[in-house]
């Protein structure tokens, strides 16, 4: 049964949405469910391709309709390119020009209780809803998913410690122009702490919103252990080829990867000089399709680079491999490590530990199924127990009106 709220008109700050593939877009569908008003200030499309989607336009700043139920306000966007940082920058900087001139423009006429920010990167964003809270007198929210100056540093995008420092003290000052922060993990909690003087709070990400249709059982030739999503920097997919490579003579195995992003290229030329032929190659699919190869497939895999900062997170893809019910093989430290482990539905390595990951995978193909079973019954329930979409909705409906 539905828990029912008083009606809260949120405005929701985020740098990528639909069409984007974004968790934003669950969040904001999960709040309407939940019985609020909420509409969207955002940039136009542009993500990973780096080019403006079809059907848009770099200067457009108008507003459309999401499945006729959300407002979508536009704001100019100079689109990020692919893979480079000087576009990057620019893109990240444009919002929040174009987020602040022209957004409290457009919203003028609009009153709102509470402003949520769903700070991804770039953490700057969050100027664009302090901006706005000043000619709405609405309290400020931010939901931190990506840390700043630690991000840049995992990603090495910046590595002078000068620069570094500056940008760590603009983050603590930007973290501070919210009335509430709200942390996506543990780890992000305590460093939030040493940071801000805010009411800061634990909440995790939602799992992917899927229309889950009923689907025909459907029998693997081969054990079939599937990632889907952003082939980047901080996945670090190539310890899982690595491992591929080390078992390739293992009739039983096939790994299947979906998605783009900018360290796909090298993937691939490594399966080719290689001849890893245990590893298939997939295009993103649309929410509808990716599910149906998640269920079909019979474990599903997470990884991180070695970065203690990238391992405080808790990858939202976590929380959709728990609500799938499927065994999970992780390459991990930190949260991801700890919660596998407490739910006891697969096996985590260490981060780019090519050998123990590899020991893992032939540890799953050749356990039973009855294990298998026993790994998919303690994904459901710890999903239940934990990141239950009823459950986090709540918990969030409730910071919001403290």
């Amino acid at each position: 049964m539905k828990e029912r709220y008083h009606k809260q008109k949120i405005l929701f700050i985020c740098q990528n949405f639909w069409p984007e593939n974004f968790r934003s877009t669950d969040v904001v569908n999960n709040l309407i469910d939940a019985g609020n008003i909420v509409e969207v200030l955002t940039s136009n499309p542009n993500y990973p391709e780096g080019k403006i989607y079809k059907g848009y336009e770099w200067y457009n700043f108008k507003s459309e309709k999401y499945k006729k139920k959300i407002i979508i306000h536009r704001v100019p966007t100079i689109p990020r390119g692919k893979s480079n940082y000087f576009f990057i920058f620019f893109n990240y900087l444009s919002f929040i020009v174009f987020g602040s001139l022209v957004g409290a423009y457009k919203l003028r006429k609009k009153k709102f209780d509470v402003i949520l920010v769903f700070a991804s990167s770039p953490i700057f964003q969050i100027i664009v809803g302090y901006v706005i809270k000043l000619f709405k007198n609405a309290k400020l929210v931010t939901w931190v998913q990506d840390l700043w100056p630690e991000n840049l540093i995992a990603l090495n995008i910046i590595k002078n410690k000068f620069f570094i420092n500056i940008i760590g003290h603009l983050t603590s000052l930007t973290y501070n122009l919210s009335d509430i922060l709200i942390a996506q993990s543990f780890s992000f909690k305590k460093l939030l702490k040493k940071r801000s003087k805010r009411k800061i709070y634990y909440l995790p990400n939602f799992a992917e919103n899927f229309n889950k249709t009923k689907l025909r059982k459907y029998r693997n030739k081969k054990f079939v252990i599937m990632y889907a999503g952003n082939i980047g920097k901080a996945q670090k997919l190539i310890t899982l080829i690595k491992a591929a490579q080390k078992i390739k003579y293992n009739k039983k195995l096939l790994i299947r990867i979906f998605g783009d992003g900018v360290e796909l290229k090298k993937l691939k030329e490594y399966k080719h000089q290689n001849k890893v032929n245990n590893v298939e190659f997939h295009n993103k699919l649309p929410s509808s399709k990716i599910y149906k190869e998640y269920k079909k497939a019979n474990a599903l895999y997470l990884s991180l680079a070695k970065n203690k900062f990238l391992n405080f997170t808790i990858p939202a893809k976590l929380q959709t491999y728990f609500s799938l019910s499927k065994p999970i093989i992780a390459s991990a430290s930190g949260e991801t490590k700890k919660i596998i482990h407490q739910s006891k539905a697969g096996y985590c390595s260490n981060p780019e530990d090519i050998p123990a990951l590899t020991k893992n995978i032939l540890k799953i193909l050749n356990n039973k199924n009855a294990k298998i079973k026993h790994f998919e019954k303690n994904s459901k329930k710890y999903f239940l127990n934990n990141f239950d979409r009823g459950l986090i909705v709540s918990k969030l409906n409730k910071i919001l009106r403290d």
